[in-house]
């Protein structure tokens, strides 16, 4: 990655390196790219916090940190808590002011790396009640609580290195929040026809937002998921590559098995120690984490 220019991520407002990782497709690898690309980061001695924004909650349970798995006794995360279904506060109650919600701050519901042996970063988790955010956002003020919300936790003195959001697939109010706290967008998709109209979607929604909010949005970077050798593929990298290359780098990830291993055991490559060679896949988000540090400007941390 040699050839990839320094410093053309966009700063926010609390100072600390921030990226949403995003499409509105579904399935595209994105929470995949979330977590591991935080677990890379983390393995190269960053303190990262990553937010799950989704309401589906795939960060949480695949951090092993929703239901368990009933099908195998033996699997670790069913000797985790389900945070999705506490009556605490949750990531709901930070977003929303609402009659029906408490004054909660991010610091109040966030699950350090230190409180469970398999986490690599600090969580911000998901919850059951999430699934009324779209509902209950329903003003213009709304799409900038999540920023409001990192500044306040930044300015408490909790200190990251970087911040990564994993979006919902869909460009609702929730989605708009993330890219506006981040300012800085990686990409996520399938090297299919869907997931590059998909795309087109997204810019425009980016554009709209630079307009509407007066701030720059910075592309990071995108990740052609579920790669195969074969035609189709081949062709939507190369439309990939001639879309988005000149902006931020193509990373490319074959259909591999070890990422789901790990999903299905609650951690990330960088934790999860699989009988089969992970080394393509830790490789892969070895050269994100180098790439996001590029952007920002950073370097790795000496252990």
């Amino acid at each position: 990655m040699s050839d990839v220019p320094r410093g053309w991520a966009v700063t926010p407002s609390t100072g600390v390196p921030t990226v949403a990782f995003g499409n509105q497709k579904g399935g595209t690898g994105k929470t995949t790219a979330t977590i591991n690309s935080a677990g890379a980061l983390a393995t190269r001695g960053h303190d990262v916090l990553a937010i799950d924004l989704d309401p589906q909650a795939d960060m949480t349970k695949g951090l092993g940190l929703g239901p368990g798995d009933d099908a195998d006794p033996s699997n670790p995360k069913n000797d985790l808590p389900n945070l999705l279904v506490t009556d605490d506060s949750n990531l709901l109650d930070v977003l929303v002011d609402n009659p029906r919600t408490h004054d909660t701050a991010l610091s109040e519901i966030l699950v350090e790396a230190d409180e469970y042996d398999h986490l690599n970063f600090d969580l911000v988790p998901s919850h059951k009640d999430m699934g009324l955010a779209r509902d209950w956002m329903d003003d213009a003020n709304a799409r900038l609580s999540l920023k409001q919300a990192l500044e306040v936790l930044i300015d408490d003195g909790h200190e990251y290195d970087f911040v990564l959001v994993d979006c919902p697939p869909d460009l609702s109010v929730l989605t708009d929040a993330a890219f506006i706290a981040a300012q800085n967008v990686f990409l996520a998709a399938q090297t299919q026809a869907t997931s590059r109209d998909a795309l087109d979607d997204l810019w425009d929604q980016l554009e709209s937002i630079e307009t509407n909010q007066g701030i720059d949005i910075a592309i990071v970077g995108l990740l052609a998921n579920m790669y195969r050798s074969d035609g189709q593929s081949r062709k939507f990298l190369e439309a990939f590559d001639d879309s988005w290359a000149s902006m931020a780098p193509v990373f490319r990830l074959p259909m591999r098995v070890a990422i789901q291993r790990a999903w299905d055991n609650g951690m990330d490559v960088f934790q999860w120690e699989d009988a089969n060679d992970q080394t393509v896949e830790r490789e892969l988000f070895s050269e994100v984490a180098a790439t996001l540090e590029r952007a920002f400007e950073r370097t790795e941390v000496e252990a």
